[in-house]
């Protein structure tokens, strides 16, 4: 436990607030007073702020709150004055946001590009910047800036960039199926204002097409009968398309039938109806449905949909059928290694498994280096160590040193200071924008300092260096998770894993769920638990409570992995799901672990049982050094649910 106490004895000497910790208390209540003046239009006493204040952190909020209320008697010179003074933060934005407006009211193009930086994150004034480009001759440049802007437009076409959806339809930049990829888009996400905004500008049958679409979107049992009547077009089938896809998620059998009928009515393109029977192998899997494996597999490699894929895959895991999972694994695609990294755990296994053992340990051999649950176990099939655990942590101090002179870094750790927890995270986040992958874990290394394990987290997943264990897995919170472990009779470093999932160590967050704390327990089930160990839980404040909260989600966690007979992998799926999940995802027959896991049905337990295995194993190894388990030692298979017992008469 040596290294363990050094490095507890090292965060509490320098996990210190880096910023201006001496600041005199009457700055504080000066700026809050005048701040809250500000933000009710009162301006008065801003004027006759002592002239130290301008030497406070945050006072450039209380000039930029001034000029925000005068903003319409502003010169333009005052308005980029102040902006040039508070570079790439979130007053300037504000500031060149207006004034880009302002100059294109004026078409004063050449002075709005000369000033307003070229990305800023703001839809209209990138459709200002659009007009101003071809305004002044450079119009290829036009046309490629309003095309990527106009793509990305997302709540509806404003005023502003109504002239850039006239000039990209004046030189043909725009297509049919632009429009229809930008429609579907916001149809998915219910953005119907945007969709018939764009539908305009189609032909009419494209027209009818998405109004049927809309109809098919609030109601596809209702609408899609009447939908496989219409006249047979592109965009219909398209519309009819989207609808079986949505409807068979939640009524299957009537997805089948009205599937059967639009074939017989409309003429699906091979990738139409590829894309339906995708969908509906996939939900037939999703249910464990025998059937959904030999359909999904007769669908043509070629036009199988991505998730049609994906579950072929878990499918063919789940029931050991490894050439199938060879031929599903083969298909998929993606953006990243990361995400690949899983599925070429799953091919290598299927090569494995088929004899090609060559092929698999060279696949093996790729994903080891990764502190990910996949990476974790090539390691062990591979007999290798965990590498990734053993590298050592990276020296900033010069970086971070001088990270703290930076403006926004100190008004962020003003704020949170003053208690805005909020505010603080924008200024810091704002600054993110504008740095390196190195100058981002620089930031993480100086939250780690600031004693803000949680910022220091979510900064790094920023920067997606995902083997920064050191930063992404801080020692916080030992003391609680050592005791409860020992009063449990569970594993410490499993209750750091669920800590490190459930909340990223921030003692304060409540879900959208309502679940609250460390270990992210909803009231009902932190009163439960509350009365087994005679404690009384009264409210929310009690349930927030470190101790409390760390005590209540490990007796849970005990309570699951006796219910689940030792089982982590399912113990750790009801946590998060509720421990009547797992029972009803049991297989037929006795199978490993990994298999089970992959084949959990919802995408966030899946991906939440994945990770906590994970982080378990890392923080077992920081609590034991070279003494940690093995993940898949810490993987027990999966057996067939007990047979109820019978009575009899």
């Amino acid at each position: 436990m040596s290294r363990l106490l050094l490095t507890l004895i090292y965060c509490a000497l320098s996990c210190i607030p880096p910023v201006l910790a001496e600041l005199p208390e009457n700055q504080r209540e000066l700026f809050q007073q005048t701040y809250s003046k500000l933000q009710a239009g009162n301006t008065d006493g801003f004027a006759t702020l002592p002239a130290r204040m301008t030497q406070y952190p945050l006072y450039p909020w209380l000039e930029y709150s001034y000029l925000k209320q005068n903003v319409d008697t502003l010169s333009d010179a005052q308005m980029l004055d102040f902006a040039l003074r508070n570079p790439n933060s979130l007053m300037a934005d504000a500031l060149y946001t207006q004034l880009s407006k302002r100059l294109a009211d004026k078409q004063d193009w050449q002075k709005l590009l000369n000033t307003i930086p070229p990305d800023l994150d703001d839809t209209n004034t990138q459709c200002y910047r659009t007009q101003a480009l071809m305004a002044v001759g450079q119009k290829q440049a036009a046309l490629d800036t309003g095309k990527q802007t106009w793509m990305g437009i997302t709540k509806g076409i404003s005023n502003a960039c109504l002239p850039v959806t006239d000039l990209l339809r004046r030189y043909v930049k725009l297509s049919t199926s632009d429009y229809w990829e930008r429609i579907r888009a916001a149809l998915d996400k219910n953005q119907t204002t945007l969709a018939s905004q764009l539908a305009a500008d189609l032909p009419p049958e494209a027209r009818s097409a998405v109004d049927t679409w809309m109809q098919i979107r609030k109601s596809p049992a209702d609408a899609l009968p009447n939908a496989i009547q219409q006249t047979d077009t592109p965009y219909l089938r398209d519309a009819i398309t989207y609808g079986l896809e949505r409807l068979a998620k939640k009524e299957p059998q009537q997805a089948e039938t009205l599937w059967a009928t639009a074939r017989q009515t409309l003429k699906f393109t091979p990738e139409e109806t590829a894309k339906v029977e995708s969908a509906l192998g996939m939900y037939q899997a999703l249910r464990r449905d025998p059937a959904a494996l030999p359909r999904l597999a007769a669908i043509p490699s070629a036009q199988r949909t991505q998730d049609g894929n994906l579950w072929m895959a878990r499918a063919a895991a789940r029931t050991s059928d490894w050439e199938k999972l060879l031929d599903a694994t083969r298909q998929l695609k993606f953006d990243n290694a990361r995400d690949a990294a899983g599925w070429q755990y799953w091919q290598a296994r299927a090569l494995e498994q088929t004899g090609k053992k060559r092929e698999a340990t060279s696949l093996y051999t790729q994903i080891a280096p990764q502190a990910t649950f996949y990476g974790f176990l090539s390691a062990d099939h591979l007999g290798q160590s965990y590498d990734s655990l053993r590298l050592k942590p990276i020296d900033r101090s010069q970086r971070v040193a001088g990270l703290q002179k930076i403006a926004a870094v100190q008004r962020a750790f003003e704020w949170f200071a003053l208690g805005n927890r909020e505010q603080g995270r924008k200024e810091w986040f704002r600054v993110l924008k504008q740095m390196d992958k190195d100058g981002i874990l620089a930031m993480a290394d100086l939250a780690t300092r600031a004693n803000d394990p949680n910022l220091a987290i979510w900064t790094v997943a920023r920067a997606k260096e995902w083997d920064e264990i050191n930063l992404r897995f801080p020692l916080v919170h030992i003391e609680l998770a050592m005791e409860q472990g020992r009063t449990q009779g569970i594993q410490p470093a499993w209750i750091m894993g669920v800590m490190r999932r459930e909340s990223a160590f921030d003692a304060g967050v409540e879900s959208s769920a309502k679940a609250l704390g460390l270990m992210q327990l909803i009231p009902p089930t932190a009163r439960a638990v509350g009365n087994k160990l005679g404690l009384s839980i009264k409210g929310r404040d009690d349930i927030l409570h470190p101790a409390t909260n760390v005590q209540l989600g490990s007796a849970y966690l005990r309570d699951m992995l006796g219910k689940f007979s030792g089982n982590y992998a399912q113990a750790t799926a009801a946590y998060n799901a509720g421990p009547g999940r797992p029972p009803q995802w049991a297989p037929d027959k006795l199978i490993n672990a990994d298999q089970w896991v992959e084949s959990i049905p919802f995408d966030e337990t899946r991906d939440y049982v994945q990770a906590v295995m994970a982080y378990t194993t890392i923080y077992d190894d920081k609590l034991n050094p070279g003494k940690g388990r093995r993940l898949s030692e810490r993987l027990q298979p999966i057996a067939p649910n007990a047979p109820k017992a019978t009575t009899t008469p």
